[in-house]
């Protein structure tokens, strides 16, 4: 590992301990200080917020079974549905300090599932910012974040429990210089953790450090050039020889991005990122690309708003016959705020999935998947601090490997309460 890059994940690693220890500060003074008084409403000035909410989710499909798999031969049971409860009860906050601001969002949730107990777990996420400002000209932001979520089974096909954390360490500082131009600098630490080995998407860790301008226009429109160098170990692996199983790699993107207010309604955003994976021992495994996005957004309204989106993205999937994926998405999302307290949305995706870079001489075509997705729901906040929604969604995969195929009805059911 080069001497930057060492240096970067030491600076992650402190940037983490900093606002572990900013982030219990500010708690206990919340704690001290005590909730404002007055009606448990949440008000958005309110600088804590308590948070209690649950959802009901019925998913015709859970394990993302293909039609012709008889559900008894593999689960156990006669049945692919399940009901599943969600309750959860999170803490927020948000604390200005002169020229600080700090932010903290922790929730603890318990997923309960009626057919399939086995797959029960509790959650616990949690975000905290430091939106620290030497000055008007010096800012940038400390943060950390953790998540705790179910695989998907989509593509994880062995029916248990796998519970996937990743944490997320980021510092990152914008110096503007003169005029309109800035000075981009950051240092960043991912990892994810499975609770299960999944081979395919294998636990890991990924350091580095970026670096970049920005010119930012007197009406607001703005690009920005970066560029990223990491450095990555697969976590709890040896090298495998026999499978090319590496066990670190060195990654390094170089992305332009560009924000555009085209009218006072619309506004297009783009980002284009070409990357470039490296391995230590199989270059086999090597791959590189272009990944992008561009959204459209278009508010010809007061209360309607039409998004548009196309994106591109490569990552790596270690299996025999594939050592990266790229998908490209098109998403379409209308909105429309019916009344002040009541919001409908729907959403049009179809992405497709090509796997490739085999290490060995595949029996016949790579692996192609086509999911396509279609979800509509509704929000209403009958009071400030009462928030319900509902959504129905249809999943549907078709694939060259008919192993991998699925359709499934997720219907959901949520409420919440802020105060």
């Amino acid at each position: 590992m080069t001497r930057p890059l060492r240096e970067a994940r030491s600076a992650a690693f402190a940037g983490s301990y900093i606002v572990k220890r900013c982030l219990a500060c500010l708690s206990l003074c919340a704690v001290l200080q005590g909730l404002p008084a007055g009606p448990a409403a949440a008000d958005e000035y309110d600088p804590v917020n308590v948070l209690l909410g649950g959802s009901v989710v019925h998913d015709a499909n859970v394990f993302r079974l293909p039609g012709f798999v008889d559900p008894q031969l593999v689960v156990g049971k006669s049945t692919k549905s399940d009901l599943i409860g969600v309750l959860y009860a999170g803490l927020l906050i948000d604390q200005p300090y002169r020229q600080q601001r700090f932010q903290l969002s922790l929730t603890e949730s318990r997923y309960r599932y009626q057919n399939f107990s086995f797959l029960d777990f509790d959650a616990l996420d949690y975000r905290g910012a430091w939106l620290w400002h030497l000055s008007p000209r010096v800012s940038g932001t400390l943060s950390a974040d953790h998540k705790e979520a179910l695989v998907p089974f989509a593509d994880f096909r062995v029916f248990q429990r796998n519970v996937r954390a990743t944490d997320n360490r980021v510092f990152n500082l914008d110096a503007w210089v003169f005029g309109g131009w800035h000075l981009l600098l950051g240092a960043s630490q991912y990892e994810q953790k499975n609770e299960q080995p999944f081979l395919a998407e294998a636990d890991y860790r990924l350091a580095g450090i970026d670096a970049g301008i920005r010119y930012v226009a007197r009406s607001g429109n703005s690009a920005s050039l970066i560029r990223r160098a990491r450095e990555g170990d697969y976590l709890n692996r040896i090298i495998d020889p026999a499978t090319l199983f590496d066990n670190a790699f060195r990654q390094d993107d170089t992305e332009l991005r560009a924000i555009w207010a085209v009218t006072g309604k619309s506004a297009l955003n783009g980002r284009l990122t070409w990357l470039e994976r490296r391995h230590e021992n199989f270059p086999q495994r090597d791959f590189s690309g272009t990944a992008g996005e561009l959204a459209y957004v278009w508010t010809p309204t007061g209360k309607l708003r039409l998004d548009f989106s196309a994106r591109r993205d490569i990552r790596a999937w270690w299996e025999p016959f594939a050592s990266y994926r790229v998908d490209d998405t098109l998403a379409f999302t209308p909105s429309w705020a019916v009344t002040a307290k009541t919001a409908v949305r729907a959403r049009l995706e179809r992405t497709t999935s090509d796997f490739r870079g085999p290490v060995f001489t595949p029996l016949g075509p790579l692996r192609s998947d086509t999911v396509r997705s279609a979800q509509l729901s509704a929000d209403w906040a009958p009071l400030r601090s009462v928030s319900l929604s509902a959504s129905l969604q249809r999943l549907d995969r078709s694939s060259n490997n008919p192993g991998v195929e699925f359709t499934t009805t997720i219907a959901t059911i949520s409420a919440s309460l802020k105060f």
